[in-house]
């Protein structure tokens, strides 16, 4: 008893088994934050590697008054992994085991800290595939995917992450497990599948995910047009589908973030092009080719060039245009605010213009790219961190095109999530009905907020 009062996590640590918990100055600034400028301090840094360990962490912290954020790989925009509030960091990082894949079914069951691309290439070599590809695909992990409904290249043809959800296993705010949807066995209790995925890890902590998945696309064909004025790239989003025609992916990329990606990653383009669509058609071999070949045809009358790729080191070269994108701004700017909010489709266009002219006013620039397919859109704010005023401005700014977004009838947040960056400005698009209700479920399922405190609910 003596010991346990002296310091709790010695006991702690015997439980949990050696190896598992961190509780250096390197680990806490380490694991203190995420793909943001935000910063947190933990107390303590678990890596959890099975279900078990995640309920002791859990149980343990609420014996010794603590909060617990859960982690995947730390690549979020929104500050949902920073222990903004002190507590326990459960990271989630080292639960990487694909347990099933069942070929009749077509499902899959994993752990929550498998990597998405590895999730892919592992569905692939059974002729499976998982669509939802977040940008971050090779390192963010399944747990975080639905803990934020991450939605990604594909989502104009195949959806987002919720799509592709059976079934969840989870830890609640008590240390219990468990189970939703094809996970649970016999329960009469609710099916929270559907509340739980992009719930940012305020409800539970994700453990394991049982995903649908599909046939996996016999062709791809990728296609890179450039377009004299940003309009005309959007309005040839919008002949192609109204045309009929479905894209796997339908990226635009206006002039500001191809001339960073290309000079970052060495790709030639046409000087004078102030927008590039990316886009690739896939399916069945047929129908990727027919579909493709409209597609270029529409493109060839409306564009500066269009470039097809031929092979593997064509569609390579292309995409590190889009993929160039996120490290090449890094190399701009000392801050940058990265926004991700979404308009419907035919208001793309609009609020781009808004974008545009927000960057003229306050003397910022700010790049702009994202998924023209559903509406999407990055914005990126770059300015200098270590200016206050500069920085002040920059966050003005990012005020400004959530507001224009809202105004045009979307959201605040596309794909990235709510977390720690946006929670003051969610009652800007919810009702205070919403927020009330959104508020008593929290209550009720985590009494004492002790799971992710500090985001989505202020």
């Amino acid at each position: 008893m003596g010991l346990f009062s002296r310091d709790p996590f010695r006991a702690f640590e015997k439980t949990l088994g050696k190896g598992k918990l961190f509780r250096s100055p390197e680990d806490m600034a380490l694991y203190g934050m995420d793909a943001t400028r935000f910063r947190g301090v933990p107390c303590a840094v678990v890596l959890a590697e099975s279900t078990a360990d995640i309920q002791e962490t859990v149980r343990f912290a609420a014996s010794a008054g603590l909060t617990v954020t859960p982690r995947g790989a730390g690549s979020g925009l929104s500050g949902g992994s920073v222990p903004v509030e002190g507590g326990i960091l459960l990271s989630l990082e080292r639960m990487k085991a694909i347990e099933l894949v069942n070929l009749r079914e077509r499902r899959m069951i994993v752990q929550a800290g498998v990597v998405t691309s590895d999730l892919q290439m592992e569905a692939a070599k059974y002729g499976l595939f998982y669509p939802p590809d977040p940008s971050s695909h090779t390192v963010s992990t399944i747990g975080g995917n639905v803990a934020e409904n991450a939605g990604g290249l594909r989502c104009f043809k195949y959806g987002v992450t919720s799509h592709y959800i059976l079934g969840i296993e989870y830890v609640d705010a008590n240390g219990e497990v468990r189970s939703t949807g094809t996970l649970a066995s016999g329960s009469n209790e609710p099916d929270l599948t559907s509340l739980l995925i992009g719930s940012e890890g305020t409800i539970g902590v994700i453990s394991r995910v049982e995903l649908q998945l599909i046939p996996l696309p016999e062709k791809t064909i990728t296609f890179a047009a450039f377009f004299e004025h940003r309009d005309n790239a959007l309005a040839a989003v919008e002949e192609i589908i109204a045309a009929g025609m479905t894209p796997a992916i339908l990226e635009f990329i206006d002039r500001k973030a191809l001339e960073a990606s290309a000079e970052h990653s060495g790709v030639n383009y046409p000087p004078q092009a102030q927008a590039l669509l990316l886009i690739e058609t896939d399916g069945t071999l047929s129908e990727a080719e027919a579909t493709g070949e409209r597609v270029f045809k529409l493109l060839e009358a409306r564009s500066l060039k269009i470039e097809r790729a031929l092979d593997a080191g064509d569609r390579d070269r292309l995409w590190r245009l889009r993929r160039g994108i996120s490290p090449s701004l890094i190399r701009l700017a000392t801050g940058k605010i990265h926004e991700d909010i979404a308009v419907p489709r035919g208001s793309v266009g609009r609020l781009a213009q808004k974008i545009e002219t927000i960057s003229a006013e306050r003397g910022l620039s700010i790049p702009v790219y994202g998924h023209a397919g559903d509406g999407n859109l990055h914005a990126v704010v770059l300015f200098e961190a270590a200016d206050e005023k500069a920085s002040k401005n920059a966050e003005e700014a990012s005020h400004e095109i959530f507001r224009a977004a809202l105004d045009f009838g979307g959201t605040i947040t596309g794909e990235h999530g709510v977390g720690y960056a946006k929670r003051e400005f969610l009652p800007w698009q919810l009702s205070e009905h919403v927020m009330s209700l959104s508020h008593r479920i929290k209550r009720q399922l985590d009494p004492e907020g002790r799971l992710n405190p500090g985001k989505v609910f202020k």
